[in-house]
C-alpha cells in the first residue's frame, strides 16, 4: 500500500538535536555588521478561551488554475479549522486541506477558507467572497463552515461577531431587526448567492472545541453559548442549531460536524485528544490526524446523503509528513536528524504496533535526543489510529548518494514507504548551518542543522509563563512567555536573561543572521536587549540592538540582524536576550513572548 498524500498534506519539521560540545573562551571575532531589525507586519490574536485566536492566512493561492480534466469544482469557505497551513506549521492542519484525499480527480477542491474569519467578516472582506463568486460556475459545489470566530467579543464584535439567531435575543432568525450580526442571516446570504450562480450549497457546522466537563464536551465547546457575555444583554445562542434550521428551511444538504467531532473527541478522551487530535497551543485547531478524520466523516456524510457521491472515494489510511525526506549534501561522519510526523486511521487490530525499518545510512528513534538509534523501531498505538513523531538520522559514511526508503507495517499489513535521500560530501565549500530554539511553545530543546552542537535554551532568574497562541507569520503558533515584573527588571538586569549557546564542531561556523520572533504580552511596555559573547562568563559582550527593542502588545515581530561572526572549530558562542519593563516596578501581568530564536550561516574551511 502506498502512502497517499494530496495537496500540501503534511510536513516535516526538521530536527537536528545534539548535546553541547566543549567550550573555549577564546575565539577569533570578526566585528559584526549589525543592521536595523527587519520587522514584518503581524496579525493580532484574541485569547483562545473563550474566544478563538485570530487564525492564519492559508498559503495557497486561490488564483491557481482549476484542473482542466475535472468535471466540477468543490469550493470551501470557512475559518482556520478548515484552511490550509504552511508546511512549517505541521502537524497543525485544517480539515479542508485533507478533503482532496477523499475526492477523485473528476473534482477539483479549492479551499478558500481563511484563518480568523467569521460568517460576517468573510462576506465583507475584499478579495474573499466576491473572488469566490467570480470563480464559481454552474454545477459547482460550495461547502460553508463558520462559527468559531462569530463568537468574538469586545472590539472584534463589530467586524466578526454574530449571534446564532438575532442580537436582540430572539431565536427567530427570520425576523431579525439587526441582520448584520446574525449567523442565521449570513448563512442564508451565502446559500442564495451560490444558488444564483448555479452552484449547490452545502452547510457544515463548526467542529467542537476540546472543552471537557468530565468525560463529555460541554455546551460552549459545542458552540451553544448559554452565558451572557460581559457588556452584552443576551447570550449568543446555539450556532449549530441555527444552521440546522437554515438547512431545513432552504432544503440545503447539511453535515453535523459538531456532532460528529463530538463523538470522535469524546471517544479519545481529554488526554488522548490533547496528544493526538488538537495542537498543543489550544483547544480549537486540529492536528493532521484529526483533520483527516473530520474530512473523512464529512465526505462520508455527503455520500450517505447522495451528495457528491460520484466524486467521493476511499483513501489510504497511512499518511506521512512529509512524503519524503531529503538531506541533500551532508558532511561525511556528521549525523543529521529530521522529523517525520506519521498519522494513520482505520487500523486493525484496534490496539497494536507500528513497525518502521530504515535502510543503509539511516537510523530511527522515538526521541530527538536518543542515544539508542536503531534500524527497526516499534511504536504502540490505540484506538485504531495514531499521530506520532519519528526521528530519522542520516549519517553518510562515504562520498556517495544514499537513496532508499523507510518501510512501515502495522498488524502485519504493509502500510507503505517514505523515500529518504542524501549525499555524503567531503568538507569543502561550506554547508548551510543553523541552530534554533523555542520552535514548539515552551520547549527548550535546540534544533540544529549542520556540523554544530547546541545546548538547550537556559532561562536564568525569569519566571516562565504559560504558552500562549499568537499569529507568527500569519500562522497560529504556541509561543513561550517569560514574566517581566519587579524592581530589578525596570531596566536591563545582567542576572536575568534567556541564554542560547552553540559550538562549532570541526569547521568554522560563519554566522550571517541572528533573528527571533518576539512581542510583549499583557501590555506594550516590555523591552529587550540582545547581546552575544564568546566567553562563558559573558564578558566583553557585543550588542546587536543600538536602541531598546520595543513591541506592540500581542503582536509578534520578526527581529532580524545581519551580522558577520565567525565561530572557529571547537569554540563556543553565547547569545542572551534581556527583557525588562519600562513601565515600572509595580506593573504586573507583563511578559516577553519569544518564538524561533535562530542563528544561521555557513560551516566550512
Amino acid at each position: 500500500m502506498k502512502i497517499f498524500l494530496k495537496q500540501l498534506s503534511i510536513l516535516l519539521v526538521c530536527f537536528y538535536l545534539s548535546a553541547c560540545g566543549g567550550s573555549s573562551d577564546d575565539s577569533t571575532i570578526v566585528d559584526p555588521i549589525v543592521t536595523d531589525p527587519v520587522v514584518t507586519d503581524p496579525v493580532v490574536t484574541d485569547p483562545v478561551d473563550p474566544e478563538p485566536p485570530v487564525e492564519p492566512e492559508p498559503p495557497v493561492d486561490p488564483e491557481d488554475p482549476v484542473d482542466p480534466i475535472a468535471d466540477i469544482t468543490i469550493h470551501m469557505i470557512g475559518d482556520s479549522t478548515m484552511t490550509e497551513y504552511d508546511q512549517s506549521r505541521k502537524p497543525q492542519a485544517g480539515w479542508g486541506e485533507q478533503v482532496p484525499m477523499f475526492v477523485s480527480d473528476k473534482a477539483t477542491v479549492r479551499n478558500w477558507a481563511r484563518g480568523g474569519r467569521s460568517s460576517r467578516s468573510f462576506y465583507y472582506e475584499d478579495g474573499l467572497w466576491n473572488l469566490v463568486k467570480e470563480t464559481i460556475k454552474t454545477g459547482d459545489y460550495l461547502i460553508i463552515q463558520f462559527g468559531h470566530n462569530d463568537q468574538k467579543l469586545g472590539d472584534a464584535y463589530e467586524e466578526f461577531g454574530t449571534y446564532a439567531y438575532c442580537s436582540d435575543g430572539s431565536s427567530n432568525g427570520e425576523d431579525c431587526l439587526d441582520t448584520e450580526h446574525s449567523y442565521y442571516q449570513f448563512l442564508k446570504k451565502y446559500i442564495k448567492e451560490a444558488r444564483d450562480l448555479g452552484a449547490v450549497p452545502i452547510l457544515m457546522s463548526p467542529i467542537v472545541r476540546k472543552y471537557f466537563s468530565g468525560e463529555s464536551i460541554r455546551n460552549s465547546g459545542l458552540h451553544n453559548l448559554e452565558t451572557v457575555n460581559t457588556g452584552e444583554l443576551f447570550a449568543r445562542g446555539n450556532y449549530p442549531a441555527a444552521m440546522k434550521e437554515v438547512a431545513v428551511l432552504l432544503d440545503v444538504p447539511m453535515v453535523d460536524l459538531t456532532g460528529q467531532t463530538k463523538e470522535i473527541v469524546e471517544k479519545y478522551g481529554e488526554q488522548a485528544a490533547t496528544e493526538s487530535l488538537y495542537i498543543s497551543a489550544d483547544s480549537t485547531h486540529p492536528q493532521v490526524l484529526f483533520a483527516t478524520l473530520i474530512a473523512k466523516e464529512a465526505m462520508k456524510s455527503l455520500q450517505q446523503q447522495e451528495v457528491l457521491a460520484d466524486y467521493i472515494i476511499e483513501a489510504t489510511s497511512f499518511i506521512s509528513s512529509p512524503e519524503t525526506l531529503q538531506w541533500n549534501d551532508r558532511y561525511i561522519g556528521v549525523a543529521n536528524v529530521k522529523t517525520l510526523t506519521l498519522s494513520a486511521f482505520d487500523l486493525s487490530p484496534n490496539t497494536g504496533n507500528l513497525e518502521a525499518t530504515a535502510p543503509d545510512g539511516f537510523l530511527l528513534s522515538d526521541a530527538p535526543d536518543s542515544t539508542n538509534w536503531t534500524t527497526i523501531l516499534t511504536v504502540p498505538y490505540e484506538n485504531g489510529a495514531f499521530t506520532e513523531k519519528m526521528y530519522v538520522q542520516f549519517t553518510p559514511y562515504s562520498e556517495k548518494s544514499f537513496n532508499d526508503s523507510i518501510s512501515f507495517f502495522a498488524g502485519g499489513i504493509d502500510l507503505g514507504t517514505v523515500n529518504v535521500s542524501g549525499n555524503g560530501v567531503d568538507v569543502g565549500n561550506g554547508l548551510p548551518t543553523y541552530s534554533r530554539w523555542f520552535t514548539e511553545g515552551g520547549a527548550l530543546a535546540a534544533i540544529t542543522d549542520g556540523p554544530i552542537t547546541a545546548q538547550d535554551a537556559s532561562v536564568v532568574n525569569l519566571d516562565t509563563g504559560s504558552v500562549k497562541t499568537f499569529a507568527v507569520n500569519e500562522q497560529d503558533t504556541g509561543v513561550a512567555r517569560f514574566r517581566v515584573y519587579g524592581p530589578d527588571l525596570v531596566s536591563k538586569n545582567a542576572d536575568k536573561y534567556l541564554e542560547f549557546s552553540l559550538t562549532a564542531a570541526t569547521q568554522t561556523f560563519s554566522i550571517d543572521t541572528i533573528s527571533a520572533w518576539m512581542t510583549t504580552s499583557g501590555g506594550s511596555t516590555v523591552q529587550a536587549d540582545i547581546q552575544y559573547s564568546f566567553n562563558s562568563d559573558f564578558s566583553n559582550p557585543v550588542s546587536l540592538n543600538e536602541d531598546p527593542i520595543s513591541f506592540s502588545k500581542d503582536t509578534m515581530l520578526l527581529t532580524e540582524y545581519n551580522v558577520t561572526i565567525q565561530v572557529l572549530a571547537e569554540n563556543k558562542l553565547y547569545i542572551r536576550i534581556y527583557p525588562y519593563n519600562a513601565a515600572g516596578a509595580d506593573t504586573t501581568g507583563k511578559y516577553l513572548a519569544v518564538y524561533d530564536v535562530k542563528v544561521s550561516g555557513l560551516s566550512g574551511d
